[in-house]
């Protein structure tokens, strides 16, 4: 079996529903084991599916992240293994991408391959909505709204989020109760310092790189918020090129080859770009420059420090070092190559 797709939480039903089907066949005999393609290869995969239901009465094996297999070897030693199956061994390859190499294809066949596709923005109020109804729990409509927005669009973190809010609340959940269970309670990370900076959040922001920078090494969190800040800027380049909202991602898409799938982080990249301007993002880009260079030339207890006042002209000052009384001023860093060029990007 083949299961593709980015919507997790059908896709577990559907292999519970596999491995319920083996146990009904097999017993409490059955050999369940679970790999990822980054960390194990396929050899030792086929080997589990020949030899792994010698002490048992069948054997079913997860395959994860198959997206990253691409040799030829790899696939060859699949393809050997589905010419002549064990009859009592299933294998289930399963990837989050909804496209992967066509020999990996060919190996499940089109009638083993399924692919999981996300719920469209109509459908997951209605699901998540029933879902709350079956667990007789009565959840507001605001509170609605703001779980799909902090929550990513797959009924697999959905459910999971409604079980704790039900486990935590109890039987009427409000938008407060979602706020303080659910955006208070995630694990901060890149994306929600991210959030927070397009949010013009300043107080938030620095409460978030606070968590971070004890944990993480600077110039990595200032790398995170790089890539996401170049993704504004081609937004915003084709904006100002002429591209029509309606075709934007398709566009970075093309041009990037990396899909912006989720709809929240399409709404996200939309609100920051009605926030900072293709002159701010070009602003923001060059601080974010100098400010990595001057992380990699000074001691790291002096990061900190470096990281805040970077987050404090991005968001108060869209990217300028400081308010610029002229356009004389010069850069928080210049190089040799710079010292003919004047600029407002200033410490």
């Amino acid at each position: 079996m083949l299961f593709l797709g980015p919507e997790e939480g059908e896709k577990q039903a559907a292999v519970q529903e596999l491995r319920q089907i083996m146990r009904t066949i097999h017993g409490e005999g059955l050999e369940e084991y679970s790999f990822y393609a980054f960390e194990t290869s396929p050899a030792e995969v086929v080997g589990i599916l020949q030899n792994g239901s010698l002490f048992g009465s069948g054997a079913c094996v997860r395959y994860r992240s198959v997206e990253v297999l691409k040799r030829k070897e790899e696939f060859a030693l699949l393809l050997k293994y589905v010419e002549q199956p064990v009859p009592t061994a299933l294998l289930i390859m399963e990837s989050s991408e909804v496209s992967v190499a066509a020999d990996l294809k060919k190996v499940a066949g089109s009638a083993n391959t399924r692919v999981f596709w996300e719920m469209f923005e109509n459908q997951k109020q209605g699901w998540l909505m029933g879902y709350f109804r079956r667990q007789d729990v009565r959840i507001d409509p605001d509170a609605v709204e703001l779980l799909l927005e902090l929550v990513d669009n797959n009924t697999m973190d959905l459910r999971m989020e409604a079980d704790r809010l039900i486990g935590c609340v109890g039987r009427r959940i409000t938008a407060d109760d979602v706020d303080q269970y659910v955006y208070h309670a995630r694990e901060e990370s890149i994306f929600t310092l991210y959030d927070a900076v397009v949010a013009g959040d300043l107080e938030h922001a620095l409460d978030i790189l606070a968590k971070l920078v004890v944990l993480s090494d600077s110039v990595q969190i200032l790398l995170g918020l790089s890539w996401q800040i170049d993704r504004l800027h081609l937004l915003q380049t084709l904006r100002d090129a002429g591209t029509a909202e309606s075709g934007l991602f398709a566009e970075m898409k093309r041009i990037t080859g990396q899909e912006v799938r989720s709809k929240r982080q399409q709404r996200s990249l939309l609100d920051a770009a009605k926030r900072y301007s293709l002159e701010d993002c070009s602003a923001i880009r060059i601080l974010t420059g100098d400010t990595d260079a001057l992380l990699r030339t000074v001691p790291a207890a002096l990061h900190p420090g470096i990281l805040q006042q970077y987050l404090y002209s991005v968001i108060l000052r869209r990217g300028r070092w400081r308010p610029a009384r002229n356009r004389q001023l010069q850069r928080l860093l210049r190089y040799p190559g710079d010292l003919q060029h004047s600029c407002d990007y200033a410490p």
